[in-house]
């Protein structure tokens, strides 16, 4: 067949390339940048033409070392086929690939990653990623000049690339700098430069940087109980992708939390924000003494989390995960993830309902005095396939996406299927509750729900999650945290409910108090406590 396919010179073809990256791999970045410049109220013609000639050049610089011989093919079929993925998250989710989006994709299941898939991903893929590169591979190059001429071509190519830019940065400057100022994430738009260095940056972390020294954090821990108190059995109920914004308690005109309302003792906190925008931050900096303004991840992964502390401390910890796994937050604790073993009741081979995690607790609550906190993971909200999150029992907003291209669906389905999990988790709440009232003859009982991260269902073309914290809308950031909070255990802590009601209404919050109170409420003592982020304090009697 490579008979029928004329020659082309490996410059002439590298050419091809950056054209073909820059007007179709790059066609959502290019998007994005008319888009910018249509709501402005004016701007230079010259400049807007300007933009596929700076990536053209930009790219073409990019690419040139790469050009030789033994790696040419190699180099851009794996390039082809990687960014033929990359461009439709970006066109569709309006994903952006820095280290952290990264970092989510290496650390997501395969029973997730394969929600993703669909017929709109595959034909893309197929027709922008997996055709052009078959191209690649029987194209014949040519290569007739002598190693020295061809070096001297290459590096001719990249100074008037260089030149291009130049040029055009003379002239307009002034215009990329105000644009490039109010739109952060341009810069990490650009394929196949953005998750190439972004996945160069986890790698690195990962792999090449030298491990931290294991820190222990609360080494004075001590559980303090007024004698004759009854034990207290917490549950510590982390969400998936719970936005705020669609909590009937947060003002929602839409019943989603129609079971939790109707349960007394509930204490919802209006203004919470998370630590990030993707549970692999958010997971490990809830759990951490560090706050969100100085969190380090690599920090977190080689220190103590406020579970490690209650364990030394002489609480029984106990985690079930029905997600992606704890992010390392439980790996001292006694822990299991859920298996997805279809069991047709829960599990269909590839996820659960979240109802699944209350399956087999009784035999975690024994009888043995002491404080025990169990920490339940749910997979919540996650996406996109938000239509396998909750069974068809819980079909209560119709009509909804049962697809995971969500883009494909309505806005009404969008939001319909997402207000199901919103309101299918409620429910799974008020079961966890309802678990703890079994236990409260001999236990002072309590649960603590908060969600990692929020959610972005369409607005300002936004789709899903993991935009960089800097530039994430409230969507992804705005969560929901609610106590209930058992009349014995109130009393066993002297605490007053309806200061607390009254501080959650009006006080921001955010994912920094966790820690801090999650020791109090299990009464363990420390000086890493942190007293103006315990959320209790201010409204306990004077003890």
């Amino acid at each position: 067949m490579r008979n029928f396919i004329p020659k082309i010179s490996y410059f002439w073809l590298t050419l091809l390339i950056s054209l073909y990256f820059t007007f179709i791999v790059n066609f959502p970045v290019l998007l994005h940048f008319y888009n910018i410049l249509h709501a402005l109220s004016a701007y230079k013609i010259g400049f807007a033409l300007s933009i596929p000639v700076v990536l053209f050049a930009a790219l073409n610089f990019v690419f040139t070392p790469f050009t030789f011989k033994p790696i040419f093919k190699i180099f851009f079929i794996f390039l082809l086929l990687t960014s033929g993925l990359a461009s439709y998250s970006e066109l569709t989710f309006h994903v952006v690939f820095d280290r952290g989006m990264i970092e989510n994709i290496f650390e997501t299941q395969q029973s997730e990653a394969s929600s993703y898939l669909n017929f709109s991903v595959i034909s893309w893929f197929v027709i922008t990623g997996v055709l052009p590169a078959i191209l690649l591979f029987l194209v014949p190059i040519k290569y007739n000049q002598t190693i020295i001429k061809r070096l001297g071509v290459r590096i001719a190519s990249m100074i008037v690339s260089l030149a291009i830019i130049a040029g055009v940065a003379s002239q307009y400057y002034q215009d990329y700098a105000s644009v490039g100022r109010n739109n952060r994430t341009l810069n990490v738009e650009i394929l196949p430069t953005n998750y190439l260095y972004s996945t160069g940056q986890y790698l690195y972390h990962k792999y090449l940087v030298k491990p931290l020294k294991y820190e222990k954090v609360g080494t004075d821990a001590k559980l303090v109980q007024k004698p004759g108190q009854k034990p207290t059995l917490m549950f510590l109920v982390i969400g998936e992708t719970g936005r705020a914004q669609n909590q009937s308690y947060d003002g929602y005109d839409r019943p989603t939390n129609s079971f939790m309302q109707k349960t007394p003792d509930v204490v919802f906190f209006n203004h919470v924000s998370s630590c990030g925008t993707a549970t692999a931050v958010s997971v490990p900096c809830m759990f951490s003494d560090m706050k969100r303004v100085d969190f380090d991840n690599d920090r977190a992964h080689s220190s103590d989390s406020f579970l490690d502390i209650l364990q030394r401390a002489g609480v029984s910890v106990y985690w079930k995960d029905n997600d992606e796994g704890c992010k390392g937050v439980c790996d001292r604790v006694p822990n299991v993830t859920i298996p997805t073993t279809k069991d047709g009741k829960y599990c269909d081979g590839e996820t659960c309902y979240d109802a699944a995690l209350l399956e087999g607790l009784d035999a975690k609550i024994i009888d043995d005095g002491k404080n025990k906190l169990i920490g339940l993971h749910l997979i919540g909200s996650h996406g996109p396939a938000y239509y396998r999150r909750y069974p068809d029992n819980f079909r209560f907003f119709t009509p909804d996406c049962e697809r995971s291209d969500i883009q494909n669906c309505t806005h009404e389905q969008l939001v319909n299927t997402y207000d199901n999990t919103v309101r299918y988790t409620d429910y799974v709440l008020t079961q966890v509750i309802a678990k703890a009232r079994q236990y409260q003859d001999k236990y002072n009982v309590a649960m603590i729900y908060l969600s990692d991260h929020g959610e972005s269902l369409g607005e300002d073309g936004l789709y899903l999650h993991g935009t960089p914290y800097r530039v994430a809308p409230p969507q992804q950031t705005h969560v929901p945290m609610m106590f209930w909070l058992s009349p014995q255990y109130t009393a066993a802590q002297g605490l007053s409910l309806s200061c607390l009601q009254e501080q959650a209404a009006k006080n921001d919050y955010s994912q920094d108090n966790l820690f801090h109170t999650v020791l109090d409420a299990m009464d363990v003592k420390t000086s890493v406590i942190d007293p103006t982020l315990d959320i209790f304090k201010t409204c306990k009697a004077a003890q």
